[in-house]
């Protein structure tokens, strides 16, 4: 297979990820351990292919793109795009996502019984937080088709460039998740407490990363093709705080930069 191939079934995939329901027939059938036996050696194959080496590495500085979705209500944003403050943006998202845990919370008190649907991401979805992808020879930015929960097939690429040294935090795996949410933790446990069961089947004391903290000591986290593989969507418990973690609502390859002073859009957007 070529590599677009490999990317474009991967794509599929990515774009039926969801985080906040209980899995589908599909899901089930291929976590029987006879199709996961039949599965192992097209497994191996693909992780054998000169196509996929790249998967485990950490983010390419010099080759990442910004990729902007074209809305079906508001179409496309005024040009040139730009790269925004990210840092006040943070501060929002963590105010709200205070109250919007304080707000389940009192659901949870008054009918404890209650199964309410609510945010299942824990990727920090502010204002100004910019996401990048890298591009591959004779394919293009991973952006613009390795999305889940895809909205539109159109799309504008605009390249980032980025300067100085930038403080990366890896994603390579479950542990490296694990260890970022256990040294930057926020406890969500009654606004998670639904979507998450649904899509793991257990109830726990739910965490996700506390963006702001660790925008004090990380300019950007970077989450590689291998670890989109081996890491959403499963509960990854903890060590240091009692409770779990998921990851959710993060792209393959995707680098989100929680500050915004090492990049820059670079050229005019390619269509």
């Amino acid at each position: 297979m070529s590599e677009l191939e490999i990317l474009h079934c991967l794509a599929y995939a990515v774009d039926c990820a969801r985080y906040w329901e209980p899995p589908d027939e599909e899901d089930l059938i291929f976590v029987r351990p006879e199709v996961i036996a039949a599965l192992r050696p097209i497994t191996r194959a693909v992780l054998d292919s000169p196509h996929t080496a790249w998967w485990t590495e950490p983010v390419e500085l010099l080759n990442q793109h910004l990729v902007e979705k074209r809305n079906p209500i508001y179409g496309w944003s005024d040009l040139p795009l730009r790269i925004y403050r990210t840092e006040d943006g943070l501060e929002q998202w963590r105010a709200e996502a205070l109250d919007y845990e304080r707000r389940f919370l009192e659901y949870q008190i008054e009918d404890p019984d209650r199964h309410i649907g609510g945010e299942w991401w824990s990727t920090p979805f502010a204002n100004g937080t910019t996401e990048t992808t890298r591009a591959r020879d004779g394919i293009g930015a991973l952006g613009v088709f390795l999305e889940e929960d895809s909205s539109s097939n159109e799309a504008r690429v605009q390249p980032v460039r980025t300067y100085g040294a930038p403080r990366i935090y890896e994603i390579t795996g479950p542990r490296d998740w694990a260890n970022l949410v256990d040294t930057y933790p926020l406890p969500v446990p009654a606004s998670r407490r639904s979507v998450w069961y649904d899509t793991t089947g257990e109830y726990r004391d739910w965490f996700i990363p506390d963006w702001v903290s660790m925008a004090a000591d990380y300019d950007a986290v970077h989450l590689t093709m291998m670890a989109y593989l081996t890491t959403p969507g499963i509960a990854i418990p903890l060590s240091r705080n009692a409770g779990a973690t998921v990851l959710a609502g993060w792209d393959p390859d995707a680098t989100v930069w929680l500050r915004s002073n090492n990049i820059t859009v670079d050229g005019d957007p390619m269509g």
